[in-house]
C-alpha cells in the first residue's frame, strides 16, 4: 500500500514536473495596422518625410534615407521589400521602387526619380 502511495505521487510529481518544463509557445507577431501599401508610399516619399535634400553628399544621403526606412517601415513585406531593393545597384533599385509604387497606385515616386536622376544614393543593405 505504501509502495503504490509512493508510486502514485512519484507519478503525478513527473506529470506535473515534465508539463512545467516545456517553453511556452511564442507570441503572434503585433500588426501595426500599416500596409504594404503605406510602407512603398513611405519609401517614395522619405526625402520629404526625413527632411533630406538630394543635393545632399550622394553618400550620405543613402545612409540616411536606409537608416528612415528602417526606423518607419514595419510592414513585413515592406520590410522584405526595402532588403531586396537595398542589395541592388541604383538603377535597378529605382526600377524596382518606381514598379511598385505604380502597383500601389502611385503616379510619381520621387525616390525613384532621385536615385535615377543621380545614380546615387540608393538605400544601402
Amino acid at each position: 500500500m505504501r509502495r503504490s502511495l509512493l508510486l502514485a505521487s512519484f507519478s503525478i510529481f513527473l506529470a506535473v514536473g515534465c508539463g512545467a518544463s516545456q517553453a511556452p509557445e511564442p507570441a503572434a507577431p503585433t500588426q501595426t495596422g500599416q500596409t504594404f501599401a503605406d510602407a512603398v508610399k513611405l519609401m517614395c516619399e522619405v526625402d520629404q518625410r526625413a527632411g533630406l535634400t538630394a543635393e545632399e553628399d550622394p553618400l550620405a544621403i543613402g545612409q540616411q534615407r536606409t537608416a528612415w526606412l528602417a526606423d518607419h517601415i514595419e510592414n513585413p513585406d515592406g520590410i522584405e521589400f526595402r532588403t531586396l531593393v537595398s542589395v541592388k545597384g541604383p538603377e535597378e533599385q529605382a526600377q524596382m521602387i518606381r514598379a511598385k509604387a505604380k502597383e500601389i497606385g502611385m503616379e510619381k515616386c520621387p525616390l525613384a526619380d532621385s536615385i535615377e536622376a543621380t545614380s546615387a544614393g540608393g538605400l544601402s543593405p
